[in-house]
């Protein structure tokens, strides 16, 4: 008889499959289990049944004499036998016929979980027994098998016939677990992806599947035919009971479960059943393999079929995974190396850059501007906010794409660094043009950054440049930038060139005579010391409010009076009356100068205001 392809996935076929493999290949839980209806086909036990019709779903995979499973009285003071769970119990009649309490004997063993009673009469003894009626009740009540067995089915006999109908199911299981493995790794060879891997184990298990990711989503999905449940509803269902869908095992999922959803369809009122594999990778949950029933209830065999199918798969699909994680994890580093090198100007020379942008598609004669996202949930505590980190540097390299300008997001140190090209720098430059559309991207990105990393996230632009040089001043402005909104409680969306002034006395900040100047007019104030507050923060409010004594008043909460006399200590401190505009400007300059000083400082060790020369193509 030749044996029919069965094709998994569209681009091969799994192997030889012959019919008589799918129906008769797996009869138990796919664990070397026989169902005792399977045993009741073999000639000594045809016909045998007394009672427990009801067990004959219960599977077996050893036969003891009672002799070895002897139930200890009360009075023998010992401990309960080992558990009987998956043993057949060959016993003679006269154990059943001579007890006082026919069922007593069965309800012990059924308590003790044996899988079915064999009761055998001697040769030499009579046929069947009447006393048997008792038994064969209580088997019923306790839906434990019973079997009368002939004079030659002894304990030899039947321990054999037992032993070798699990081994030839245990042989038969494996010999098709590892045709289902084999027909799935071929699939993983050929790095064909998630979706290809799903269509092969739609055709091996002949029903929907699907992969959801570890917070539900579904990645792929796979139909075996036209009827049956829809797998993207079954994926809604899903999600939503998540939580339930958690079997925690050494900290982790590892069960194969079948669970039932409520899902009532228009056409058929019949729920649905679906078997889920957890998909886990070195004890972390990459997600779960789902196999949609086609049939309710399912038939038992098709379930232990796709028992070893979802195991199978879940291990070859969590490979095919992890392979995609490491690819992207490896992209995700390479990208964020040359962000890295980009916004500090680390390259050995021209040819680097060029060779480097060249694989990353970054036009070394555009326009660029960097864009820095700083915000709490952004500070790395653990690997939950590592993910999150890489969510969101995800999120922002998608943000507003325009065709032609190159964006490019990484994770550099606490912050999320944004590189936007804002044109490709043929022809002249519009610098307000320029602006404006940085502020336009940043004022997109907090939108969307926002329900991510919650309501004190804050991203601050530099000015845009040319190249790479442009980047790296870029970069060192937005930082700047980022310092000074922390210390002036600027808007959550700020550029550099929102913050002006600062811009503007950057040089002198840097020069001794600017940093000397500050410091002798600041500590004049900051040596006096009170207990309502230090003069400088006093002279501050004083000239935001515009030298209005009762608004400033309000804002440090203080008695007019008291605001007075702080003026007065504050004008003997200066030598000059506070209430001159000169002397206003002198301390506003000074207050300016260290703040920016304070900033920068903070930066030098990690990097340097780039020259305009560096790294000039």
């Amino acid at each position: 008889m030749a044996h029919p392809q069965q094709r998994i996935d569209g681009t091969g076929d799994t192997g030889d499959t012959d019919d008589t493999d799918r129906y008769h290949c797996i009869d138990g839980d796919g664990d070397g289990r026989v169902p005792i209806r399977a045993l009741l086909a073999e000639p000594p036990l045809r016909g045998r049944l007394l009672g427990g019709e009801a067990g004959l779903g219960r599977t077996v995979s050893w036969c003891l004499p009672l002799s070895e499973v002897r139930l200890p009285t009360v009075a023998d003071g010992a401990t309960l036998p080992r558990d009987l769970s998956g043993v057949a119990v060959h016993l003679p009649t006269t154990a059943l016929a001579g007890a006082e309490e026919p069922g007593r004997l069965v309800a012990e063993l059924d308590l003790r979980g044996a899988a079915a009673l064999l009761a055998w009469p001697p040769p030499e003894g009579p046929g069947p027994l009447p006393e048997l009626a008792g038994a064969a009740k209580a088997a019923d009540e306790a839906r434990l098998p019973l079997l009368l067995l002939c004079g030659e089915a002894d304990y030899r006999v039947v321990s054999r016939l037992v032993g070798q109908k699990a081994l030839a199911q245990t042989s038969h299981v494996l010999e098709y677990s590892a045709r289902v493995h084999r027909a799935l790794a071929e699939v993983l060879a050929r790095g064909s992806g998630i979706p290809a891997m799903v269509r092969a184990v739609a055709g091996l298990a002949r029903c929907p599947v699907m992969v959801m990711d570890a917070d539900g989503e579904t990645l792929a999905c796979a139909r075996f035919g036209s009827p049956g449940p829809d797998p993207g509803e079954i994926g809604g269902l899903l999600a939503e009971r998540l939580p339930e869908l958690r079997v925690p095992r050494d900290g982790f999922e590892t069960a194969v479960g079948l669970i039932e959803l409520d899902l009532r369809r228009e056409s058929s009122s019949e729920a649905t059943h679906v078997m889920i594999a957890p998909i886990v990778v070195g004890g972390d949950l990459y997600g779960r393999l789902v196999l949609i029933e086609a049939s309710c209830p399912p038939d038992e065999h098709d379930l232990a079929q796709h028992r070893v199918i979802a195991e199978h798969g879940a291990t070859l699909t969590g490979s095919e995974m992890l392979r995609q994680r490491s690819i992207r994890a490896a992209e995700e580093r390479a990208k964020g190396d040359f962000v890295e090198s980009l916004v500090h100007g680390r390259f050995a020379d021209p040819h680097e850059l060029e060779a480097r942008a060249r694989h990353h598609g970054f036009d070394v004669a555009g326009r660029f501007a960097v864009l820095a996202v700083t915000a709490a949930a952004l500070l790395p505590t653990g690997r939950r906010d590592e993910r999150r980190a890489a969510a969101v540097t995800r999120i922002a390299q998608a943000v507003e794409p325009v065709a032609g300008r190159w964006t490019m997001a990484a994770a550099v140190g606490t912050f999320v660094v944004v590189i936007r090209q804002i044109s490709d720098g043929a022809g002249h430059a519009d610098p307000l043009a320029e602006q404006d559309a940085v502020a336009h991207f940043a004022q997109q990105l907090h939108r969307a950054l926002r329900p991510h990393l919650g309501d004190d996230v804050r991203v601050t632009s530099g000015r845009s440049g040319h190249g790479a040089a442009g980047v790296a001043a870029s970069y060192y402005e937005a930082r700047v930038a980022m310092g000074l909104a922390r210390h002036t409680g600027a808007s959550p969306v700020c550029g550099y060139d929102d913050l002006r002034v600062y811009a503007a006395l950057r040089e002198v900040a840097g020069s001794q005579e600017g940093r000397t100047f500050a410091r002798e007019i600041l500590q004049a104030l900051r040596r006096v010391h009170s207990q309502t507050g230090d003069l400088e923060q006093v002279v501050i409010a004083y000239i935001k409010s515009a030298g209005n004594l009762n608004a400033a008043a309000r804002m440090l909460k203080l008695h007019r009076n008291t605001m007075l006399y702080k003026l007065d200590r504050a004008s003997r401190a200066l030598r000059m009356d506070i209430r001159s505009a000169d002397t206003q400007f002198m301390v506003w300059l000074a207050h300016h100068i260290d703040t920016l000083a304070s900033v920068t400082g903070a930066l030098s060790d990690e990097l340097s205001p780039p020259a305009e020369d560096v790294l000039a193509v």
